[in-house]
């Protein structure tokens, strides 16, 4: 509900909220009980029974976030082959089927690297982890080993360039999109979303401006947001004896790489020790005066660390909420695990709040979808790079 709560920040009130989860629908119903909450999976809804729930037929906006782990970067990357993957495909669907004026679609920023079909490393020629790296066929990638090429549809891209040439295609809505990092528009935390406008009689909405950074205002910190709860946290998990001794080496702001050598492959497995990719979440401390990394849905994983800055434990579910920006009084349902789950798949509702905010505009010159997909993917890569350096630029 964070992408829904900063639609509520301008005006927007949800007719229905669908959810297939019952304890995210009872977290729904307690925090709004006036609105309709309908547990469904979308595959199974049509524009029929859509209007029958609200009785409207003329729809002004349709929001969703398909789930992601499919093109997740912390998942398997299954892509489109993943049956969650495809319910992208189910909600642009549904967009077909009920014509809503405007729609926004949001997901993983990794969307716009995603493959169609996933290669697993081990089977790839030249054992690259970096999927696009074989986007230019180097020869010295396939002369290392025999297994064959990649295919087309196992390319970094496949996965966008096949939503855009199909589903989007076919739905005759002219569109917007592209990453968009929540840090930049006031959220106390990196977060790059992929997020498409749609319109179906004019121009869609633009890509909100930055609000925060650079010369324009100060990015909102960890320190911010969770500053005040030292002394009651509230409650949250805990890392095992042998894990919080490892935390302690680190120190605010690090991770993996501040420890000595043959304590971090003793602590992250030789094999995770030994593989590429920059592995920035291995024993992860946030750093105070920073905007935290992306909220994870498992904070007490040594691999998806969201170690506070001064305690070597996890982020209390109250810290996660408050760097998602969700207000103190709303209810979790369910367990702990349920509830830092909640919080790790939500939107931060200053983006939320941004993306509605340019709801109300169209955009002034339209772009071919290949500018807008190279400029997607510069600033994913770019925020990749940033990692190492901590740095945030905008797109």
């Amino acid at each position: 509900m964070g992408l829904d709560l900063g639609l509520e920040s301008c005006g927007f009130a949800a007719s229905l909220a669908v959810e297939i989860e019952p304890i995210f629908c009872k977290t729904i119903r307690a925090n709004r009980p006036k609105t309709q909450v309908l547990r469904a999976d979308v595959a199974s809804l049509n524009a029929a029974r859509l209007r029958h729930l609200t009785g409207q037929e003329e729809v002004d906006l349709m929001v969703g976030g398909p789930p992601c782990q499919s093109f997740c970067p912390g998942g398997k990357r299954a892509a489109l082959a993943d049956p969650r993957g495809n319910l992208i495909f189910e909600y642009l669907r549904l967009i077909s089927e009920v014509r809503p004026r405007r729609f926004v679609l949001e997901n993983v920023a990794n969307l716009v690297t995603a493959a169609v079909r996933h290669r697993p490393i081990a089977e790839r020629p030249g054992k690259s982890w970096n999927l696009s790296s074989y986007s230019n066929q180097m020869p010295a990638l396939f002369d290392t080993d025999d297994s064959p090429p990649l295919e087309e549809d196992e390319l970094s891209g496949s996965a966008i360039k096949l939503l855009l040439g199909t589903a989007i295609a076919e739905m005759g809505y002219r569109i917007s999109f592209g990453i968009l990092d929540s840090s930049l528009f006031g959220a106390p935390q990196r977060r790059y979303r992929f997020v498409m406008f749609g319109d179906r009689d004019g121009l869609p909405p633009p890509l909100p401006e930055p609000t925060h950074g650079l010369d324009i205002a100060p990015f909102r910190t960890v320190r911010d947001a969770i500053g005040d709860l030292m002394d009651d946290p509230g409650p949250g998990s805990r890392y095992s004896e042998s894990v919080r001794s490892v935390f302690d080496l680190v120190p605010p702001g690090g991770n993996w790489r501040d420890l000595p050598p043959e304590v971090a492959a003793k602590a992250m497995g030789e094999k995770s020790y030994s593989a590429g990719g920059g592995k920035t979440g291995f024993f992860r401390r946030l750093g105070w005066d920073e905007p935290s990394p992306t909220i994870t849905s498992k904070a007490n994983r040594k691999g998806s660390a969201m170690c506070h800055p001064n305690e070597s434990r996890p982020l209390s579910v109250r810290e996660c909420a408050r760097l998602q920006g969700f207000p103190d009084e709303w209810l979790f349902s369910g367990s702990m695990h349920q509830q830092y789950l909640q919080i790790g798949n939500a939107v931060p509702l200053a983006l939320g709040e941004a993306i509605s905010g340019t709801l109300g505009s169209s955009v002034t010159e339209e772009s071919s979808h290949e500018k807008m997909l190279h400029t997607a993917v510069r600033v994913l890569r770019s925020s990749a790079r940033n990692k190492a350096g901590r740095k945030i630029v905008p797109g």
